[in-house]
């Protein structure tokens, strides 16, 4: 009888934290104006349309276009660089490699030092 009782108590502990957790989010994306450098970075989102609507809103609309999307686990990062309004982007499964490679993609576009900035990741 208390087996059956102390199974019962684990089964509704359980179901009572089941419940409190939020869904896990995870849906994000990257949004740019390629001629003012404008952008757009959402991340944990519920739906890839609502990370994307987000980021365009972000970046201004107008000559904004989505440039990458990311799902649960992917981590983004945004390096900018000093001496321009030049920026790089990139995601990938970890803080580390994702800053790692913004600041590739930004020093392709300055010979200027650039600076990680931003980093997020989905859950």
């Amino acid at each position: 009888m208390r087996r059956a009782m102390m199974i019962a108590a684990a089964a509704c502990a359980v179901l009572v934290v089941g419940r409190a957790a939020p869904a896990l989010a995870g849906y994000g994306a990257f949004a740019v104006n390629p001629t003012t450098s404008k952008y757009g970075l959402t991340w944990d989102k519920r739906t890839l349309r609502e990370a994307e609507d987000q980021a365009m809103k972000d970046c201004g609309g107008s000559g904004c276009k989505i440039m990458f999307r990311t799902r649960g686990g992917q981590c983004t990062a945004i390096a900018k660089a000093q001496d321009s309004d030049k920026i790089g982007a990139a995601f990938r499964g970890s803080r580390d490699a994702a800053s790692l490679a913004s600041v590739e993609d930004c020093q392709k576009q300055t010979k200027g030092q650039c600076k990680v900035a931003i980093t997020q990741c989905n859950h």
